[in-house]
């Protein structure tokens, strides 16, 4: 059984075969700059390694795009698969299901127009899924699509974690609410915590930090999403690459005032040149953590205050759970760096949590418990798999049809 995995935004097309029985990658591309003149595409065959670099190819539109894309998993030189029969469907990534969408679902005309009546609460991502996921149905109407949403895995979250302290007329009318998002991470980490537990996802409570270019962390109860950091939108939080993460809102309208600055103006502010970036300069995380290992005040100022306030939420969460059986890191930022996982949680040993450093500095890549054996608490650091994630909901959902 094999699962096309489509991730679509305006201009990109992100994509991934996965071989079900095995778990496996067959191949995986990117549809780049789609409707501009210097359209081309990225395309592994992961079984022979043959491929495509950057290829010119004319793509105008979603529509020539997906037909790229599916003539080149078909090519006879360089495909993966002889026919489109082989394909069993196709499951998207969806950024924001509101409240509409509490789990996967089939794809209809009529799910795809409530997908984008959503898409004022997500209008930077949800449009371009709404024309990926038209553009395949056009193209290869045989094909099962199924919608898998970021934000569904925190629809089961209290409203008292979810509500806003401001006039509730704001939720009635626009919907303003905590929706969270990386829901398919949490949900495959707690696929993962269930074998590495041996205990029923609905008896596991977790707090799960998934750090990388965005990032958020997630309190699990009872298998359920409790509560999250990041709210309305992926803004609020922790520390980004670009975002700033947590602040006072009265920030937003001094800086409005003093800078004179319009509401798209101080949106850019917030979301593309603060968190990292605002703070050194630097956003990407390699080289920000360099800078600071060569001593770049800022850098190390900004490396501070990204590791402090995961500490916070980890801290804050474990008060809301009461009960905690895992800390788990995941995302690139936590995969790849034992020192960040390690400042994470250091100092909390009488909070039951206590590193093993040498297990930690194994673990970059790899699943790993990466706590003592006497630490209260187990600490994980486990490789997230989106894909993977889309692909079972994706099956599951085809499979009650």
């Amino acid at each position: 059984m094999k699962i096309l995995v489509i991730n679509c935004g305006s201009s990109t097309i992100k994509f991934q075969l996965i071989e079900m029985e095995k778990n496996e990658v067959i191949a995986k591309g990117r549809c780049d700059k789609v409707g501009y003149e210097s359209s081309n595409i990225i395309y592994k065959n992961l079984r022979d390694s043959k491929g495509l670099d950057e290829v010119p190819i004319s793509m105008p539109n979603h529509k020539e795009a997906m037909k790229v894309l599916l003539d080149t998993l078909q090519d006879k030189d360089i495909g993966v698969i002889q026919d489109l029969s082989e394909v069993y469907a196709v499951g998207h990534r969806v950024v924001h299901g509101g409240e509409k969408f509490t789990d996967a679902t089939l794809i209809t005309n009529k799910t795809l127009k409530e997908i984008e009546q959503i898409s004022p609460l997500a209008p930077l991502h949800n449009p371009g899924a709404v024309m990926g996921m038209q553009a395949i149905m056009e193209v290869a109407p045989s094909l099962k699509n199924v919608a898998v949403f970021d934000t569904a895995f925190h629809q089961t979250m209290p409203d008292f974690n979810y509500i806003y302290a401001i006039d509730y007329k704001y939720y009635e009318k626009y919907k303003i609410r905590r929706y969270g998002f990386h829901g398919t991470s949490y949900m495959y980490i707690l696929s993962r915590l269930e074998e590495l537990l041996n205990k029923p996802k609905d008896k596991i409570n977790a707090i799960v930090c998934h750090m990388g270019g965005g990032a958020s962390i997630c309190a699990i109860k009872d298998g359920k999403s409790y509560d999250t950091s990041m709210g309305f939108t992926p803004l609020e939080g922790l520390v980004m690459e670009t975002r700033s993460g947590d602040l006072d809102p009265a920030i937003v309208t001094k800086l409005m005032r003093e800078e004179n600055l319009s509401v798209d103006e101080v949106d850019e502010v917030l979301n593309k040149k603060s968190g990292r970036q605002g703070l050194c300069g630097i956003g990407d995380f390699r080289m920000m953590k360099e800078a600071a290992i060569e001593g770049n005040e800022k850098a190390i100022l900004a490396r501070n205050i990204q590791c402090n306030r995961t500490k916070k939420y980890i801290g804050a969460y474990m008060a809301e759970l009461n009960r905690v059986d895992a800390i788990v890191f995941t995302g690139g930022v936590a995969e790849n760096n034992a020192c960040e996982r390690r400042r994470c949680v250091e100092d909390m040993d009488r909070l039951g949590i206590v590193i093993d450093d040498i297990r930690n500095e194994k673990a970059n890549g790899k699943e790993s418990l990466i706590s003592t054996d006497d630490s209260v608490i187990n600490v994980y650091m486990i490789p997230t798999n989106e894909e993977l994630e889309i692909a079972k909901q994706t099956v599951a959902v085809v499979e009650k049809c």
